[in-house]
């Protein structure tokens, strides 16, 4: 008996909740037909004015509806394949806007020398090493110490980034760990007393001394190499190799070297030494000519509105990998010092440029621990440059003179060796340049959009302003109606409030009154005269 009037009572609940939301529903059903017929008014609109037929004919009443139907398809079809082909061409633009080229016009192309890094044998100056340990340890050639502490500056100057184990055996020696080992270097390095020589006699051939991974070593025609010292220098403001016409001139550099021996590396001006593919070893009495072919790369100017990532090369005069002047070897060896800083908290005196704590003997015993720097080398990777020169050793000469039917020197005092390096003039070199620019990006969408669409730009510019002018326009028009609203309610609840005002005022008057009669009665019964009684 409970449940059948719980179940009554249930369905009396909702016939009444259906009862008033019908009304409710009539109403929202009657706004989405308003929705919908002006959605289809605007639509007709906005094909009307950019004259495409296909729109107007989506929404048009009178087709039939499969008709509508398949043009909505088409047109849907057609804006995505455009986005697709537009999304292919925007991806070309981010990832491979670029192209190398052939350049064949070799007859009016100036080109650059190439730099040479020496690296002495022999790195110590015995006068200067004497005054040194004199002055820092007080130690003089009677001393028992002396020859450990020369020992000390060998090790060190003769170090390199592949080769530094010398220095451990000093790790435990606490004397050392205040030393500058990068002062000490250049304080007992042997100066640079060579004679230089080129095929322009008015031209000042730079010579710097500079220190590498191999070392301290002296750099010739180098520009990039005055980033090795350590102090700040701007791009515009480094000094220029020595360039030449090819095909006009005999391009050559001549460097004559006095009781000395060394390493030779030949480089691009524009890059420190750092690989061994053109090292030449010169010796006592030898003289050597090498002749090198080059191949250059250059870059268009427009190569400059891509971005780093766009181009997959960055100038030098970027800034880039903290490095304000940018060098493949100068990013790669920064890289490598930067690990050094990060296993033992100290940098290599090979870096000069990169900020930190210089290694003591105890610091690169931590790095030969860490077998540094044979896991960096490939670790680091950095972007090539977008300008390149490579040079390649076509043909050396060697002779020797001073030496007789293989005897010994005849005068090792004064014994000269010399070095002089000459350009092949080139017939080709390679171009990068642009060849998908943003211009080519706007005319392919505007290709894509007229193939595919058949509207252009100034047709959507139009559509847009059909579509935003009558969404204003509707909005407009339901704020005012939602206003009128208010408005309408905010007067009926003033007449309301203003009739019960008035009542209430009607009702206090007439209490009021009725209370002033009652007292003028009760006055009126006072001042009567008292009866008189008859008997």
């Amino acid at each position: 008996m409970a449940s059948r009037r719980l179940s009554l009572w249930l369905r009396l609940i909702s016939a009444r909740v259906i009862r008033g939301l019908t009304p409710l529903l009539r109403k929202l059903m009657d706004i989405l037909k308003a929705c919908s017929n002006r959605m289809r008014e605007v639509m007709a609109m906005a094909g009307a004015e950019t004259g495409l037929l296909a729109i107007s004919l989506i929404v048009h009443r009178r087709l039939h509806f499969m008709e509508r139907a398949l043009w909505l398809v088409v047109v849907l079809a057609s804006v995505i394949t455009a986005l697709i082909i537009s999304n292919v061409q925007l991806g070309r633009y981010f990832t491979s806007p670029t192209v190398i080229s052939v350049d064949r016009d070799y007859r009016g192309w100036n080109g650059s020398l190439p730099a040479v890094t020496l690296c002495y044998y022999d790195h110590i100056d015995s006068f200067k090493a004497n005054e040194y340990i004199q002055e820092v340890w007080n130690v003089s050639i009677i001393d028992e110490d002396y020859f450990y502490f020369m020992d000390f500056l060998y090790a060190v100057v003769n170090a390199t980034a592949g080769n530094y184990a010398e220095l451990v055996k000093f790790a435990e020696d606490e004397r050392f760990d205040s030393i500058d080992l990068y002062e000490m270097i250049t304080r007992v390095d042997r100066p640079f007393e060579q004679v230089i020589s080129s095929f322009d006699a008015n031209f000042d051939v730079h010579v710097q001394m500079v220190m590498t991974e191999r070392g301290s070593c002296y750099a010739i025609n180098s520009p990039m190499s005055t980033v090795l010292s350590g102090q700040p220098v701007a791009y515009e403001l480094m000094p220029q190799p020595l360039s030449c016409q090819y095909g006009k001139q005999q391009c050559y550099i001549r460097m004559d070297l006095y009781e000395s021996t060394g390493v030779l590396d030949v480089h691009s001006p524009f890059e420190v030494s750092a690989s061994e593919a053109n090292i030449v070893a010169l010796h006592k009495s030898d003289e050597i000519t090498a002749s090198f072919k080059v191949l250059e790369t250059v870059a268009s100017k427009n190569l400059r509105q891509l971005s780093v990532a766009q181009r997959k090369c960055v100038f030098n005069n970027e800034e880039t990998s903290n490095l304000k002047i940018y060098s493949k070897s100068l990013c790669l060896a920064r890289c490598r010092a930067v690990m050094a800083l990060e296993m033992c908290n100290c940098v290599p005196f090979f870096y000069p440029y990169v900020e930190g704590p210089s290694c003591n003997p105890a610091g690169f015993e931590c790095l030969l621990d860490f077998k540094w720097p044979i896991w960096a080398l490939h670790i680091c990777k950095c972007p090539s440059t977008c300008t390149e020169i490579e040079y390649t050793m076509q043909t050396v000469k060697k002779s020797s003179w001073g030496v007789k039917n293989n005897e010994e020197v005849v005068s090792s005092e004064t014994a000269t060796s010399s070095f002089r390096w000459d350009l092949i003039p080139p017939k080709v070199r390679l171009r990068r340049d642009v060849v998908y620019s943003f211009e080519d990006l706007v005319v392919s969408f505007g290709g894509v959009l007229a193939l595919f669409v058949g509207v252009s730009v100034m047709g959507l510019v139009e559509m847009g302003h059909v579509i935003i002018y009558n969404l204003l326009l509707d909005l407009f028009t339901f704020v005012s109606w939602l206003s009128a609203q208010l408005k309408h309610c905010y007067q009926k609840g003033n007449r309301k409030s203003v009739a019960n005002r008035i009542h209430h005022h009607v009702l206090k008057n007439h209490h009021q009154l009725e209370e002033e009669q009652q007292r003028l009665s009760l006055a009126d019964t006072a001042e009567l005269p008292p009866f008189d009684y008859v008997n």
